[in-house]
């Protein structure tokens, strides 16, 4: 994949609407802090920082993180705080918001149960989770990479089990094309779940 392509045109992609419904969830007396996991080149990190929010957002790629200062850096280290980090390790702070567009899958399957649970605990009661999960139907998922963390929406639904109330589920299974203009088949589930304890 050419890293830099995927990067440019993910940057003219519109958010994902419900990345947008999730900040209409956030009471107002919460503290603006959102985590942008798996960051890629800002364009979510940005588009939080500009709606008011001290965003934290991480990649695991050292590119990527180079386009965030590029693409946000009238923001860096005031409101936008990047770093080349991983799903497992990075330390989230508690926040009002976590968003996953497009990148929680790419967590490896050994990672995943520490990450979810790190995720989970950094939200604060009110927060809201918006992100993507990839399904079994997915042709990368089919491919058997081993590196991608893959769930049946029973799963998906699972993870928010009982601590999450469930606001929408959209669920994306048919023919597409990747940023880098190849085709594929998408399997996500993408979710807008509130924290309720």
């Amino acid at each position: 994949m050419n890293e830099q392509v995927y990067y440019q045109r993910s940057l003219v992609v519109d958010v994902y609407p419900h990345l947008k419904m999730a900040l209409e969830l956030i009471d107002v007396s919460m503290p603006k802090v959102a985590v942008d996991v798996g960051c890629g080149a800002g364009r979510d990190a940005l588009f939080l920082a500009e709606s008011g929010f001290r965003v934290h957002a991480f990649d695991k790629s050292d590119a990527a993180i180079s386009r965030v200062e590029e693409v946000c850096s009238r923001h860096l280290n005031q409101t936008l705080f990047a770093q080349v980090s991983c799903f497992d390790r990075f330390e989230y702070p508690k926040s009002s918001l976590v968003s996953a567009c497009s990148s929680l899958f790419f967590c490896p399957p050994d990672q995943f149960e520490r990450a979810w649970q790190n995720i989970t605990e950094s939200l604060l009661s009110g927060g809201v989770f918006c992100g993507h999960f990839m399904g079994p139907n997915d042709s990368w998922a089919k491919m058997e990479r081993g590196d991608l963390t893959v769930h049946t929406r029973t799963e998906v639904e699972a993870l928010f089990y009982p601590n999450f109330k469930i606001i929408d589920v959209y669920e994306h299974d048919s023919e597409g094309m990747t940023l880098i203009g190849k085709k594929k088949h998408w399997h996500t589930y993408s979710v807008v779940a509130q924290k309720i304890r």
